[in-house]
């Protein structure tokens, strides 16, 4: 049955060179005063000019994928071939409400991607910052229908000032809104405490002394993301408030939420097959492991990596050496280029 299950990639982009993009950007921006600290800077715009890397690795890596559903604010890359026949481009219009548009957040783009027109029940949610370097198999991402993902608790740290550690309490604070943590873990023991990922179980046996019933956090891998459809339309049905709260904000906010309500939620209420992420993939600090992340491209070490954008790096040596490696491994086009 696996075999025939229909599962989609939803990949977002911007282009954040284009310059009438930036100019809406910067209307938006300066308009009015915000009340609470936003998210506008450069760094998370910034293009690496990598992402027909990741259609030659979905290609190469991913060949069963039923369909790309690439979602953009209306611009693509001159390269792409929009008649690939596995490809979707999603306009931001096509399918956020247009009370939340423009936006020039991460979290109303994602808090709505169950409205994408004729999206699988079962996907996986890229950012594009996350490339599939090794072969991948269906069952990497679903498992008799459950989305595969890593329940690991972990209380929130705030090691800065920046407007994601609110929101990172407020998905906690969503969560344990709708569930009490102890009743969850008693009804899914096998899932809480999974041997296949001695790190989680270690540290889920040491926050279970902890017998509060609020959620006080879940690590997030920062890694392709499996998800069911339906539960992003659950969710939305027990908590449209928050969630409409969130997609109104022209950029990231401290009231809002992300979508980790999602992943929480399927966590909790145990609808997911455990495994170990930290076998699956890898994030690399582009700062700091530089050496590393080339290297773990070139030698496919892990099936999908994330590349963590950071200010204190020489951003175009970085770009330079990144997709150097890319090229070493993708050197044919995809179907996806023109």
């Amino acid at each position: 049955m696996e075999k025939n299950q229909k599962i989609d990639f939803v990949i977002s982009w911007v282009d954040g060179g284009d310059p009438e993009w930036q100019a809406e950007k910067d209307r938006y921006a300066n308009q009015g005063k915000r009340t609470v600290k936003s998210d506008s800077s450069q760094t998370r715009y910034r293009d690496w000019d990598n992402l027909r890397y990741w259609f030659r690795g979905v290609e190469k890596y991913a060949p069963w994928v039923n369909k790309i559903h690439f979602v953009t604010c209306g611009h693509v890359p001159e390269w792409l071939n929009l008649d690939a026949p596995k490809l979707n481009h999603v306009k931001h219009s096509d399918y956020i409400p247009k009370q939340y548009l423009p936006t020039f957040s991460s979290h109303p783009i994602e808090l709505n991607l169950h409205r994408i027109k004729g999206l699988s029940e079962q996907f996986v949610y890229f950012c594009d910052d996350f490339f599939l370097t090794s072969p991948v198999e269906k069952k990497d991402f679903f498992v008799n229908g459950l989305p595969c993902d890593s329940l690991e608790e972990s209380p929130l740290s705030f090691s800065y000032v920046t407007p994601m550690n609110n929101v990172h309490m407020n998905d906690a604070l969503f969560t344990g809104m709708h569930f009490d943590r102890r009743k969850c873990r008693k009804d899914n023991l096998k899932k809480w405490f999974n041997p296949k990922d001695p790190h989680a179980f270690v540290k889920n046996t040491m926050f279970s002394l902890l017998n509060d019933s609020g959620c006080f956090g879940f690590n997030v891998h920062h890694l392709p993301q499996a998800y069911k459809k339906s539960t992003l339309n659950e969710v939305w049905k027990a908590d449209p408030e928050w969630l409409d709260l969130a997609s109104s904000h022209r950029f990231r906010d401290a009231g809002d939420v992300s979508q980790c309500v999602f992943k929480f939620w399927q966590l909790c209420s145990g609808d997911f097959y455990p495994y170990n992420k930290r076998k699956f993939g890898r994030v690399f600090r582009s700062e700091l492991e530089m050496d590393a992340l080339c290297d773990a491209i070139r030698t496919s070490k892990y099936k999908t990596i994330c590349i963590n954008d950071a200010d204190e790096i020489d951003f175009e040596m970085a770009r330079k050496q990144v997709n150097e490696a890319f090229e070493s491994v993708f050197s044919e086009k995809s179907a996806f280029e023109l």
